[in-house]
């Protein structure tokens, strides 16, 4: 999905949407960051996988961008880049849960799940 997020308030508009459709927490932290949670196991569980792959990815992209040799470190980079790709396709559409509707309920905060597999 291609949602051309360039502004402020393009993100804005999609974290309200996000926060009409789910449970979604805000909160301050001690060092005036902001953070946000869902309160809906599945979607935690997948946070939780998308912060190690993008550890991963961090720590390999800067080992690439210590390569000297110029032509060797835009190939790696594009390895990389490409397997990033990948690992978002598959996120959408494999993840285990990824096809559970995630929606919040009519009354008070209930989340109702759908299993569509």
């Amino acid at each position: 999905m291609d949602f051309n997020i360039e502004t402020v308030g393009d993100v804005l508009s999609l974290l309200f949407s996000i926060d009409d459709s789910v449970n979604l927490l805000l909160a301050e932290t001690p060092d005036q960051k902001i953070s946000l949670t869902f309160d809906n196991p599945t979607m935690q569980d997948f946070f939780k996988k998308w912060c190690r792959f993008k550890n991963v990815y961090e720590k390999e992209k800067a080992e690439i961008l210590a390569i000297d040799d110029a032509d060797k470190r835009q190939e790696e980079l594009d390895k990389l880049n490409a397997t990033r790709e990948e690992w978002k396709l598959r996120a959408m559409g494999t993840t285990i849960g990824c096809h559970t509707i995630v929606k919040k309920g009519t009354e008070g905060n209930d989340i109702k799940t759908y299993d569509l597999t």
